[in-house]
């Protein structure tokens, strides 16, 4: 088998990337693997003959031959991680999220300092509907308590919503509850 063509940077399965990178990746198998992004070339160089050793290739398509075994290979090697175009494609989108929340957290500091008018607005917003939740859960908690004081004094009922014992009570107490026509309730 012939040996394996060498890229413009001198080494098998090293690219130079646009920003000035070096990209690595090896194919095993019919599947291209990502071996990631490097600094230096010879980095790169190293990463690929780490993944050529754990995929058994001859020493002839390594691009350092001198070394002798995976050990000495990954001891040599800044980046021993084997890592798919998947993976790849995962770690670049994270990086973008990565780089969209800093922007994004620059740009927020910047507004603060140019209109703290409306942040104190804001912020007084968000201080006044926690104020409303605290009191609207506190009273949901008063009368849960409430209930359970009547529940344990024998004055809340038990009764649950399909019990036929609602009917008879509904129509015991309705002429009770009937209000009169001079009378005005809102429901």
């Amino acid at each position: 088998m012939a040996p394996r063509r060498r890229s413009n940077t001198g080494f098998i399965g090293v690219r130079l990337r646009p920003a000035g990178h070096f990209a690595a990746e090896i194919t095993a198998g019919g599947t291209r693997v990502w071996l990631g992004t490097f600094y230096t070339k010879e980095a790169a160089a190293r990463a690929y003959d780490v993944a050529a050793w754990r995929f058994g290739r001859p020493r002839h398509e390594m691009n350092f031959p001198e070394v002798r075994s995976l050990t000495e290979a990954q001891s040599l090697s800044t980046e021993p991680l084997l890592r798919s175009q998947g993976e790849a494609r995962r770690y670049r989108s994270g990086q973008r999220r990565i780089d969209t929340t800093e922007a994004d957290e620059q740009f927020m500091a910047q507004w603060r300092r140019d209109h703290p008018g409306d942040v104190a607005a804001t912020r007084a917003f968000w201080k006044e509907k926690q104020t409303y939740r605290r009191e609207k859960r506190a009273g949901k908690r008063q009368r849960k308590a409430e209930v359970e004081a009547e529940y344990a004094k024998g004055e809340a009922s038990t009764w649950g919503e399909d019990d036929e014992r609602w009917s008879w009570n509904l129509t015991t107490t309705a002429s009770e509850d009937t209000p009169s026509e001079d009378e005005d309730f809102d429901f």
